[in-house]
């Protein structure tokens, strides 16, 4: 069984996003919020607004859950089931953790948008982080071919550095919905990974004293 001591730095990770959201239930608009927001929202690129909207509809469902989903039926028929566990349950798992603090802190939007919702935290950002984190991190064990892996790789992290800042410039969400998400994200990241090197690491000691 993996020690705690493995699992430790993602829990803090979960700590701190529990004190940050009790500290957006008692200040819905934090200070640095709208200071941040308009430093994002003042960027003039050629592009830069069909970009930023693009990058948005990838952390849309359904869309988010497509190359996951993808990627988990792929690794399942090629025999790799834990993986495939794993590339699944990273999302869902983020996916029930936004669903609920949603409703717990019930932050209204910074903007009055048509589908309305509640903004911490970021489903987008942590949904973009979760799917195309976790396949950033599994990519390198199934494709061999350099270039192939690195452009691949690339891809994944487009959504993952650019969904929060779309999310903030585009006026769906405050900076701290994206601190949130981010942390929220890399602490169930990171204790999946960490769950799935300890199978790994485990199935190759008992493959070695067999």
């Amino acid at each position: 069984m993996a020690k705690l001591r493995d699992y430790l730095p993602y829990l803090i990770l979960l700590g701190v996003f529990i004190l940050l959201a009790w500290l957006v239930f008692l200040n819905p608009v934090l200070a640095a919020d709208s200071s941040i927001s308009g430093f994002i929202q003042d960027i003039s690129l050629p592009g830069f607004d069909g970009f930023m909207e693009f990058i948005s509809r990838l952390g849309s469902f359904p869309v988010w859950i497509i190359p996951p989903g993808a990627a988990v039926i792929w690794l399942w028929c090629k025999g790799h089931r834990l993986h495939s566990a794993v590339c699944a349950l990273v999302p869902v798992t983020a996916a029930f953790v936004v669903y609920i603090f949603k409703w717990l802190i019930d932050r209204p939007r910074p903007g009055s948008l048509e589908d309305g919702g509640t903004s911490f935290p970021s489903g987008h950002t942590a949904y973009a982080l979760a799917c195309y984190g976790v396949m950033f991190f599994i990519i390198p064990k199934f494709i061999r071919r350099p270039v192939l892996r690195f452009i691949l790789r690339l891809l994944c992290l487009v959504p993952v550095v650019f969904m929060g800042i779309s999310r903030v410039y585009l006026n769906a969400h405050w900076p701290s919905d994206i601190l949130g998400s981010y942390l929220l994200s890399v602490a169930v990241l990171g204790i999946g990974l960490t769950y799935l090197k300890h199978k790994l690491t485990k199935g190759v000691n008992h493959a070695r004293t067999a």
